[in-house]
């Protein structure tokens, strides 16, 4: 049996019992490069298409005008996977939400499904840009709670040229503004430090879903 098959049978078995089951959102400004991290997750993590294709086949963008719009995002979308922690296996249904302002609708509706919390990306480059703004709103305000993919770190090396201490200190201002958003929105007041994010709680991961050129440091 190959791997997509036996996560297949894993899911089905899991389909009956609610509490191995996590519905989680993942959620970005247009073109931070969220359908191309969920296309990574479900090749690598749950073996259910060819890595080869992560990034480029944009699973998650079924829809016709999302194809014809090269990946922006109009539905949420969603793709179910098996996923291993502590000896015990859960099937993790990822809700793929749009980016875009014109589809934030389906953003909110998205969020009142997620019981797993949400994955916010955002763009190393770009860093938090309004809409990334607008999703986190739309997230505390369904008590959903995040964490942050920072996510395109080979365009701080390949296009930026910048060296380590420069990235950190990128990636520093890139935490230290979405925190200051969920401060900002943060619900009820006890989750205004709880659901604060940073690297040392494994709240905050670093990433290329689709690398635009090779590392320089590498043969």
């Amino acid at each position: 049996m190959g791997r997509k098959e036996d996560n297949i049978q894993k899911a089905q078995s899991l389909i009956e019992n609610p509490e191995r089951i996590r519905n989680m959102g993942i959620a970005a400004h247009i073109d931070h490069g969220k359908t191309t991290l969920s296309d990574n997750l479900i090749a690598g993590g749950a073996g259910m298409m060819s890595e080869d294709l992560a990034g480029k086949q944009l699973m998650l963008d079924y829809d016709e005008q999302e194809q014809a719009r090269g990946g922006i995002t109009i539905n949420a979308a969603v793709a179910s996977m098996v996923h291993e922690f502590e000896g015990n296996s859960y099937l993790i249904n990822l809700i793929d939400t749009p980016g875009h302002v014109d589809f934030g609708g389906d953003v909110t509706r998205a969020m009142r499904a997620v019981d797993g919390g949400v994955i916010i990306v955002v763009d190393s480059v770009e860093g938090v840009m309004p809409q990334t703004e607008t999703v986190i709103r739309q997230a505390l305000k369904e008590k959903v709670k995040p964490v942050l993919f920072i996510n395109k770190v080979d365009r701080l090396i390949n296009e930026l040229k910048l060296n380590a201490d420069e990235m950190q200190r990128r990636f520093a201002k890139i935490i230290t503004d979405v925190n200051r958003l969920l401060a900002k929105y943060s619900p009820p007041p006890e989750f205004k430090q709880a659901w604060q994010v940073n690297v040392q709680e494994g709240k905050v991961a670093f990433g290329s879903a689709s690398t635009t050129g090779q590392h320089p440091f590498l043969p």
